[in-house]
């Protein structure tokens, strides 16, 4: 656990919000009460760009406007062609806060979401904050007044909202008391709250992360269970190739099936070409050393095995080289429990 509350912890926030947006089967523990209330995911980490005529337009304001700010998540509603902006913050802001400015742009760019996400011209959205559940009645209020404020000045401004999220003793859960300020749509669906993951007592609900690790996370701990999720993948991948052939492993494949395919969600790519991709690459040459047996370049691992001796010899490197002396839980490393490739419908790990 890290030293701050679960609640404020971004990528926390950001994997309660994929749960709750991804069908799982019966028996699971994860409810995905926003897929259940018609919600799916649509991008993670996406960047909303403004046009020229937008940024003109913007430069005249006397408000300080983020014009091109990235969101964490965007939820559609693909029947009605509605579009849900996710901002998660570790806690409330007054209009004083250096937060305002990209909470303007984020606004502004919901008002705009056809241009934004290169969508239908019919398209409508919303924008709302994910913060801890004692912070949501303040949040909410800021949102408002940024809201009137906009208008007051001429400016589009889209629906806002606020959704709280807390851990009980028994899991995660999304959602409000009470009947929130903003006229979002999205936050009325979750009152009252809803339980999104189940857990035992005392239990860290770690290691179901679909996403381990993202760039500036809050807790170093994180990027070590990336580092032995990237470990049981290539255990996976080398105990089925074929011996005789020359075979590659993209990373794009290997971050799809350590994330379980959400990886592919992500719309920032300068992020996740910039920063996720030399992680990536950095954690792999972990494992392999310089082995000659073994190529690795910016976006992909190439490997030769003459022998099953070849094989062997190599898993046993990767299986083995700076192995913590307690693997992460939820993490293994044996070969008739690795991770396997599986898609959105299958349970969370």
């Amino acid at each position: 656990m890290p030293d701050s509350p679960l609640e404020k912890d971004n990528l926390f926030q950001l994997n309660t919000l994929i749960w709750a947006s991804f069908p799982q089967p019966l028996g699971a523990p994860v409810t995905p009460v926003l897929q259940n209330a018609g919600y799916t995911l649509f991008a993670i980490e996406k960047p909303l760009e403004a046009s020229v005529a937008e940024k003109a337009q913007l430069n005249k304001s006397t408000l300080e406007i983020r014009p091109n700010p990235t969101i964490d998540v965007v939820l559609s509603r693909e029947k009605v062609s509605s579009y849900i902006l996710v901002e998660c913050k570790p806690s409330s802001f007054g209009l004083d806060s250096d937060w305002t400015s990209q909470a303007r742009g984020l606004i502004v760019a919901g008002a705009n979401i056809a241009s934004r996400l290169g969508v239908s011209r019919k398209s409508t959205s919303e924008m709302c904050y994910l913060v801890p559940k004692e912070d949501t009645q303040s949040t909410d209020a800021t949102l408002v007044a940024l809201h009137k404020e906009m208008l007051s000045k001429g400016l589009k401004a889209c629906p806002t909202g606020v959704i709280g999220i807390y851990v009980k003793p028994d899991g995660a859960y999304l959602g409000l008391s009470g009947r929130p300020q903003g006229t979002a749509l999205l936050p009325l669906t979750l009152i009252p709250e809803q339980k999104v993951l189940s857990v035992a007592a005392e239990q860290d609900p770690k290691p179901l992360y679909v996403i381990p690790w993202i760039p500036d996370g809050q807790d170093s701990n994180d990027l070590e269970a990336f580092k032995e999720k990237i470990r049981a993948q290539l255990l996976s991948w080398l105990g089925k190739a074929t011996i005789g052939y020359s075979q590659v492993l993209y990373f794009e494949e290997l971050l799809n099936n350590v994330s379980r395919g959400v990886f592919q969600y992500w719309g920032d790519k300068s992020s996740l070409f910039g920063r996720v991709f030399p992680m990536v690459e950095k954690l792999v040459r972990s494992f392999f050393g310089d082995d000659a047996r073994v190529s690795i370049r910016r976006r992909e691992l190439a490997i030769t095995l003459e022998l099953e001796k070849d094989r062997e010899e190599i898993m046993e490197q990767v299986r083995t080289i700076g192995l913590p002396e307690k693997l992460p839980e939820g993490v293994q490393l044996q070969l008739d429990e690795q991770l396997k490739p599986t898609s959105g419908d299958d349970s969370a790990e």
